[in-house]
């Protein structure tokens, strides 16, 4: 598959390193069937303008634009193109985790919900898109019994924690997701690329996977 970049930031390299790991090839959007974005949410427009242009399915891994979705939606409706907040296969199983923890959790008064994420100092938004997602997940999976706090720190050099707890007096729970690197991320965005391609229009990644 011929990949195109939009970001050259560290994930823009993970993406590459992993792309050519795994047979693909990184060309310019001329030449490209999908562009890949992992830049930032106040170039996004630019990141969809070069795929419709160009007539290629896109892949967002940028975060931080939700707000946007309906007009999103409408400007890639004749293309393929798949969003996530976190593109690691990990991190949607905890989505999946934490809707279910939240239908669980809400039948026992004595529980209450919260989050806790930590990411580099480079990190801009926060909360991170993934915390948002998780705490959707739980306000969802409870019927709205929960709607988990989330505290936010941007410090150092970690890749990406996110933990979900359920806290009452008798007991402490945990769901925890850390990155050990960027590969994964990489490498969920560019099995996104393969499944979105041949549909059209806007798909949350879970959506491909199977899970709504």
């Amino acid at each position: 598959m011929k990949i195109a970049l939009h970001g050259y930031g560290k994930m823009g390299h993970a993406v590459e390193r992993v792309a050519k790991e795994t047979g693909h090839e990184i060309v310019q959007p001329a030449d490209a069937v999908v562009l890949i974005d992992f830049s930032n949410a106040s170039v996004l427009d630019r990141a969809i303008a070069t795929a419709i242009d160009n007539h290629l399915d896109l892949v967002i891994g940028t975060t931080g634009w939700n707000d946007r979705l309906d007009e999103v939606r409408d400007r890639v409706k004749n293309i393929g193109c798949v969003y996530a907040s976190n593109f690691s296969p990990g991190a949607n199983a905890v989505f999946a985790l934490a809707r279910r923890a939240g239908e669980l959790f809400a039948r026992f008064p004595q529980y209450a919900a919260g989050m806790e994420e930590r990411h580099h100092a480079q990190k801009k938004d926060a909360p991170s898109g993934t915390a948002l997602r998780i705490a959707s997940e739980v306000q969802q999976g409870s019927g709205g019994t929960f709607d988990p706090p989330i505290a936010a720190l941007r410090v150092g050099a970690e890749f990406g924690l996110h933990t979900l707890y359920f806290d009452s007096p008798d007991d402490l729970v945990e769901i925890t997701h850390r990155a050990r690197g960027r590969d994964g991320f990489a490498r969920g965005a560019i099995f996104a690329a393969e499944l979105v391609r041949g549909k059209k229009g806007l798909f949350r990644f879970d959506e491909l996977l199977g899970r709504e």
